[in-house]
């Protein structure tokens, strides 16, 4: 039984617990009401007004320098050093001795003198025919005159059909026959100063 003595025990300690718990709060509070109250100073109130200087804004201004117009420098030519090149020695010509121009010659005798070349002329370029195949086949003849330009050495200047035949293979054949003719012979001595023209006929006959 010593079990139920020790329960018996605890349960006894806490009941006795708890009435002494309940006897102090109630005297706690019957003492209550025996304390002046109103001696107590209750603490007082003091509204301060504080006063705090607030710096002034300070206001920035920025000032946005305006551009300046610069005007861009112009480069500076650039000087390219030039070597000069040794001159060459100019050679002047000698001055060529033309032959005297006899001026006693008359017209007339010029004239003849023309004539007689213009037959030598005619000669010498006949050696160079050469009657086209087709003109023989057809039977095509014709008479050219060819007016020469000629120099006093007999060099072809320049040289044109003044009367052509009716047919154009006639004609191409004799100016190939004084191209192929030139340089002509050497003019007499009389013509040897001079440009002149000559009239040349070629003729293209058919023997029967």
């Amino acid at each position: 039984m010593p079990t139920l003595s020790f329960k018996n025990k605890r349960g006894l300690s806490l009941i006795e617990t708890i009435l002494l718990s309940v006897l102090l709060h109630s005297a706690f509070l019957l003492y209550i009401p025996s304390l002046n109250l109103k001696t107590a100073k209750l603490p007082i109130e003091l509204d301060i007004d504080i006063l705090i200087n607030q710096p002034a804004r300070i206001k920035e201004v920025l000032s946005t320098p305006e551009p300046k117009n610069i005007k861009p420098k112009e480069p500076r030519p650039i000087k390219e050093i030039v070597k000069s090149e040794p001159k060459a020695r100019i050679i002047k010509p000698e001055p060529i001795a033309l032959p005297k121009q006899n001026n006693n010659i008359s017209p007339s005798a010029i004239k003849k003198t023309i004539e007689s070349y213009s037959a030598k002329l005619t000669k010498s370029i006949a050696r160079q025919k050469r009657y086209p195949r087709i003109a023989q086949m057809r039977g095509w003849q014709g008479e050219i005159i060819i007016d020469l330009k000629i120099d006093g050495q007999g060099n072809l200047i320049k040289a044109k059909i003044k009367q052509g035949s009716e047919f154009k293979i006639l004609d191409t054949e004799g100016m190939n026959m004084v191209k192929k003719a030139s340089p002509f012979p050497k003019p007499p001595k009389e013509l040897e100063s001079k440009v002149f023209n000559v009239i040349v006929p070629i003729s293209f006959k058919l023997q029967q």
